[in-house]
């Protein structure tokens, strides 16, 4: 039993199959593992399922980091000296308007 672990004590409890999907379904609405949801819930955790998934989130976070490059290219460029056209600014303000179109779409679902 030399296994390193935060917690030292483990639980163990028995579910019938009707259970057990109903905790599975609740935690999958989480995307959570059945274990890490049991535990918040009976730690007292006040739960709400996320609001947009978490392949949208990972997407959107992506989209946002390549908009804030093109933003830190532009801002080089004008510290530079560079004037900008106007463009480039206006394409930067509709790929922020359309991912802010694409949360909007999620967090409705």
């Amino acid at each position: 039993m030399g296994e390193n672990r935060k917690e030292s004590r483990q639980v163990k409890f028995r579910v019938n199959d009707d259970e057990f999907e109903r905790l599975e379904q609740m935690a999958k609405e989480f995307q959570m593992s059945v274990p890490n949801f049991c535990k918040k819930k009976a730690q007292g955790a006040r739960m709400r399922p996320p609001k947009i998934d978490r392949e949208g989130a990972f997407e959107i976070a992506r989209q946002l980091r390549a908009i804030g490059n093109n933003v830190n290219q532009l801002s080089r460029r004008a510290n530079e000296g560079y004037a900008i056209p106007k463009g480039e600014l206006h394409d930067v303000q509709k790929e922020l308007q359309e991912i802010w179109r694409q949360f909007s779409e999620a967090i409705q679902k």
